[in-house]
């Protein structure tokens, strides 16, 4: 959220209250991020493939939508 306000210059408010629910998707999947990895992962060396855990990618898209879902008013 913080991310949106400072690189956009609006406040949170505004985008909670505004900015429609896509727009902020698609703004969040375009943002840079840190992916963490693994002790396990660090263990494997790297196939040069960019191996995606489809499982990773899937909790962090529910946790995601459950974050926005929660502060949404219905």
């Amino acid at each position: 959220m913080w991310n949106i306000a400072s690189a956009t210059g609006w406040t949170v408010e505004y985008i909670l209250e505004k900015v429609n629910y896509q727009t902020l998707i698609l703004m969040l999947s375009d943002a840079p991020r840190y992916v963490r990895r693994s002790s396990a992962d660090s263990k494997v060396p790297q196939s040069g493939s960019g191996g995606i855990d489809p499982e990773a990618a899937a909790r962090e898209a529910g946790d995601i939508v459950n974050f926005y879902q929660s502060n949404l008013e219905l």
